[in-house]
């Protein structure tokens, strides 16, 4: 079970990760974006895969170490002392990377084995991604800043917003698959490794088609990942094991369908509009808003309190407080003063009632049981 000033860590950081968020309601001239996802995705995020990945009860010196660097390096990313964000991404980096070795192995040969469950597979790929991420972030800032050795325009750190989340994502869909039951004929089993392949290599060829700036490849990759994410959902409604947990795993899926939804739409903008388009950013930041505080956020609360299901909460008025929050007060906030206190507030207590009520007591000694 997490320790309650653990708990108490990561919800300031997480709700500090929102206020930045509104920040530019109050200094225009000032870009806080890094913090915002930053704090969020890395800072928080990160720092909860690989204590979910080590399984111990409290934080590791390690995983202390990490939380702390990454504090560093969106600070230095946000005030552009880009040399010190460089060292400290690789920092970081082998610090994934002796996680990911102690849990796993250095080669990720697991990904290509039919007898590894595919939970297994997405959580080794979320600690591989974060660390590849990490130090892609580190060439970004040299390439861009210091020696232009590559060309491409959009080659910059905040590309890297989507390389922090994308980790977070996978250990959500890590948890998802562990909690399926296990297939019973060959075409699930096929499915499931299908899911693994088509989301994991499908985001990294969008990353691509992003650094070349084509508008249609962006537009069919982003089809193939919704086609992708509805399957994923298929599974987990008639596959997932009935539970407390489920209920948020199932509305965090649904939020990352809107995800998808909302990436394609915001591509189709840019391609029949152009860039700028009051429409296009509209939708961009709603995208933004449900990938970081719908789909990441629904994974985050799940692996977090992963031992202490189930949580004496009514799950379904959480989960609607939740959807609200996400849905209306976050977008009408960017845009309003009043929307911004108001959905800082209430994401507070969201979180109070994730991180705080009273769960089961039982820690596990080893990790969760997957199934294939």
């Amino acid at each position: 079970m997490m320790p309650k000033p653990v708990k108490i860590i990561f919800l300031l950081t997480m709700t500090s990760a929102l206020s930045f968020g509104f920040m530019h309601l109050f200094f225009p001239q000032i870009n806080f974006e890094r913090l915002h996802i930053f704090l969020f995705n890395l800072c928080s995020g990160g720092t909860i895969i690989l204590y979910f990945s080590e399984n111990f009860e409290h934080l590791s010196k390690r995983v202390w170490l990490f939380f702390i660097l990454s504090i560093c390096y969106a600070l230095t990313a946000f005030f552009e002392l880009y040399v010190f964000s460089i060292i400290l991404a690789l920092i970081m980096a082998f610090i994934v990377e002796k996680v990911r070795v102690d849990v796993f192995r250095f080669f990720p040969s697991d990904f290509f084995r039919m007898d590894v469950p595919t939970a297994s597979k997405f959580h080794h790929a979320s600690l591989l991604c974060l660390s590849i991420g990490l130090i892609f972030s580190a060439f970004a800032v040299l390439n861009h800043q210091y020696i232009h050795m590559l060309p491409f325009r959009k080659l910059t750190l905040n590309t890297f917003f989507l390389g922090f989340s994308f980790p977070v994502s996978l250990i959500t869909l890590s948890v998802m698959f562990s909690m399926m039951h296990r297939a019973r004929n060959l075409f699930k089993k096929r499915m499931k490794v299908l899911c693994f392949w088509t989301i994991t290599l499908g985001v990294i060829i969008f990353f691509g088609f992003i650094l070349f700036e084509s508008l249609i490849l962006e537009l069919i990759i982003s089809i193939i990942l919704f086609i992708a994410v509805g399957t994923v959902l298929y599974l987990y409604v008639f596959l997932g094991i009935k539970e407390q947990r489920k209920s948020f795993l199932t509305s965090g899926i649904i939020f990352l369908l809107l995800t998808a939804v909302t990436g394609i739409l915001y591509i189709a903008l840019y391609f029949f509009l152009g860039s700028g388009s009051k429409e296009g950013e509209i939708v961009l930041n709603l995208h933004r808003i449900i990938s970081l505080y719908g789909w990441n956020m629904s994974g985050l609360a799940v692996i977090s309190r992963f031992h202490n299901f189930p949580i004496k909460l009514h799950s379904g008025y959480v989960i609607i407080l939740h959807w609200i929050i996400v849905c209306i007060f976050i977008p009408i906030g960017y845009y309003n003063v009043s929307f911004a206190i108001i959905s800082i507030a209430a994401f507070f207590i969201f979180l109070l009632l994730l991180f705080f009520s009273k769960g089961s007591e039982v820690m596990p000694s080893t990790r969760i049981e997957v199934v294939p």
